[in-house]
């Protein structure tokens, strides 16, 4: 657990401390590697759900990293400028600034001898001129990913409109007047004098935060026979009216300072990979598995909302995605195809899934506060050599593991992306997939989790080997018992007894 002293984290202050050191004695690319990953973990553990460490981090180990062949009073303060410079869009509220500075002075104070080992400076090995183009692709795709997040945010964000204070009126008299005698004499007979007095107190009402009886014209307090209950009205729905206002104004603070640090981390990532050099395409292996999809929409709807997606990383890793926008039609579907694209450039970036999950969903809870809008994501990520697999749910339908006539049911409880904002973590489930297995990922339209035993059924009694006959299957089946009440959306992956065999 990590302790803080006076707002300042003990932690990070010691992370500033070995990234300056680790910076200025392996030079500016070992700097950016190591400020980038410790930046994203010291975010991600701060439950903050930006990348304000990560952008800060980054760019101090690579000033500071410049600096390796000077003074070490320079390369100090050039990792304290970079994380003010990084840290500009969050304010100075954010405790980033103190724990850099402590982390430069205890640098300037270690002694001389922690830097009498000879320093690796770039191109003293054979190995790393491949190193640095294996950093360059592994930047340009988080850069990627980052641009298209911080693009998506801005494309969703609502036109921000002040509400109108007339709303307190208009909610404090359905509670007060409705029942009075005067009621038609106020608001029909008299409307006009009535709204004037009304909108002649409002100033006083948003300056004070309170209504007293001075506020209101002598013609309307006078007259009217119920005045300390209508002020006790007006007062209960002005302080929901100025906490309201408060929270769309922290909302929409908090919006831009995120995507001025996802934009300002690309823009550091870009600029890093573009100095370094080309990277040379490589072969992959062979895939061990078959995948099978099948898409429909809800009756009435001529496009899906359900989205699926395939694709293996560099890194081996197998992806498959289902993402389920909320409603149907067109709407649905361009909200689940985001959400898939931008957690395939993460994934593909190299970022770890559950790390992936959680900015997303951290930033679709920024791009749907205003709309109210979700999307649930399925994710397996499988090593068809090893059959390692794992499973990702934010809000999802359960998924299946066939093995002969056994069925595994997999589920999850977390609600879905967008609705809980913050370090809001997906359920995760573990497994190791045999030979001759199949996953089985439906959307929510396909079979209603709490009556699926008509799915799991269909799973153990089924002994054929291909994956879209498969699909096919269980759509064609959920058609007839569901009569497409909502968008469905299936996909099969069934991992192979053989190696060698071609992904459909």
């Amino acid at each position: 657990m990590d302790v803080e002293l006076a707002g300042v984290s003990v932690g990070r202050s010691l992370l500033c401390l070995l990234l300056a050191y680790t910076a200025y004695q392996r030079g500016a690319m070992t700097g950016v590697a190591a400020g980038l990953g410790a930046g994203l973990a010291a975010d991600f553990c701060s439950g903050r759900g930006g990348v304000l460490f990560g952008a800060a981090y980054g760019l101090a180990g690579l000033l500071a990293g410049s600096r390796s062949s000077g003074r070490r009073i320079w390369a100090a303060l050039a990792f304290w400028g970079a994380a003010a410079l990084a840290a500009l869009p969050a304010g100075l509220s954010t405790p980033l600034l103190p724990e850099a500075a402590v982390g430069a002075v205890l640098f300037l104070m270690l002694p001389g001898r922690a830097f009498g080992g000879k320093r690796v400076m770039r191109g003293e090995t054979p190995e790393f001129p491949a190193a640095l183009e294996g950093m360059r692709a592994q930047l340009t795709r988080m850069a990627a990913a980052l641009r298209a997040l911080y693009d998506s945010m801005g494309r969703a964000a609502p036109v921000s409109t002040e509400e109108n204070p007339a709303v307190v009126f208009d909610r404090a008299a359905e509670k007060v007047c409705r029942g009075c005698a005067l009621c038609e004499l106020c608001w029909q007979k008299e409307y006009t004098g009535t709204f004037n007095a009304l909108n002649d107190a409002t100033p006083f009402l948003l300056e004070r935060g309170r209504a007293l009886a001075k506020d209101f014209p002598s013609y309307f307090a006078d007259r009217c026979i119920h005045l300390p209950d209508f002020l006790t009205a007006v007062n209960g729905e002005l302080s929901a009216f100025l906490l309201r206002r408060q929270y769309r104004r922290q909302l929409e603070e908090t919006r831009r300072s995120a995507r001025g640090q996802y934009a300002q981390l690309s823009e550091l990532l870009t600029a890093t990979a573009a100095g370094l050099g080309e990277v040379r395409a490589t072969a992959g292996e062979a895939d061990l598995c078959r995948i099978g999809a099948a898409l429909r929409p809800k009756e009435g709807e001529t496009v899906c909302g359900d989205t699926v997606v395939s694709f293996r990383t560099e890194g081996g890793l197998l992806c498959l995605l289902l993402a389920d926008g909320m409603g149907s039609g067109e709407a649905a579907r361009r909200e689940s195809a985001l959400t898939c694209r931008l957690l395939e450039q993460f994934l593909q970036a190299g970022i770890e899934p559950e790390a992936a999950m959680k900015t997303l969903n951290a930033a679709m809870a920024l791009r749907g506060a205003e709309t109210g809008s979700f999307t649930t994501i399925d994710l397996i990520t499988c090593r068809p050599e090893t059959g390692e697999a794992a499973f990702f749910k934010y809000g999802a339908a359960p998924s299946y593991v066939k093995k002969g006539g056994t069925v595994r049911r997999i589920t999850g409880g977390t609600l879905p992306a967008g609705l809980r904002g913050g370090a809001a973590a997906p359920d995760v489930t573990r497994a190791t997939l045999e030979p001759g297995s199949f996953v089985v990922m439906v959307s929510d339209g396909v079979a209603d989790p709490g009556r699926d035993e008509w799915l799991q059924n269909l799973l153990a009694g089924w002994d054929g080997e291909d994956p879209q006959t498969l699909a096919g299957l269980i759509l064609s089946e959920s058609v007839r018992r569901e009569n497409l009440q909502d968008d469905c959306g299936v996909q099969v992956l069934y991992l192979s007894r053989e190696s060698g065999v071609k992904k459909v």
